[in-house]
């Protein structure tokens, strides 16, 4: 299964933030892999610090972090899963 959102969401230039999401609910699909993609000219993302996290209620949450070394951009979530 493969995932494409965009306009996920913002980030500045050097700014380093968290990214999370869920599929289906918080359904448990395996090993995912996701990265931020920019969606403005002179963005440049580096994705790193994959989590996949239990939660409290047996919710599986995805998690990465993400660090932009070029300018402010909007990013698309994208991503899917790994065999």
């Amino acid at each position: 299964m493969a995932y494409n959102v965009n306009n996920w969401g913002f980030i500045a230039t050097g700014q380093k933030i968290g990214v999370g999401y869920v599929i289906n609910g918080g359904a448990d699909f395996g090993a995912q892999f996701a990265q931020g993609s920019p969606e403005n000219p002179g963005g440049n993302l580096i994705t790193d610090a994959h989590e996949k996290i239990l939660d409290s209620n047996g919710a599986v949450v995805y998690a990465f972090q993400l660090t932009n070394t070029g300018t402010d951009t909007f990013f698309a979530l994208e991503g899917g899963g790994l065999s």
